[in-house]
């Protein structure tokens, strides 16, 4: 992740291309289909009304059942 980082360290953002509202608005209607293929509503509902750090300890756990998944 630090590499990912270090890389976009120094991105001068005046040459980038402009993203219009509609590509915005399409990726977003993916995401909530893609979400809703892999949670139920209700958890996706109440996984968005918590705080950063509650989060992060969800995807914290998340990782590792994953990590324990691959062995």
């Amino acid at each position: 992740m630090q590499n990912e980082l270090e890389r976009y360290k120094n991105f001068d953002p005046t040459n980038a291309p402009l993203v219009k509202p509609s590509f915005v608005k399409k990726l977003q209607e993916r995401h909530a289909i893609a979400q809703a293929k892999a949670f139920d509503a209700d958890v996706v509902t109440w996984l968005g009304s918590q705080d950063n750090e509650t989060k992060q300890h969800i995807n914290d756990m998340v990782r590792h059942i994953m990590a324990l998944k691959r062995t």
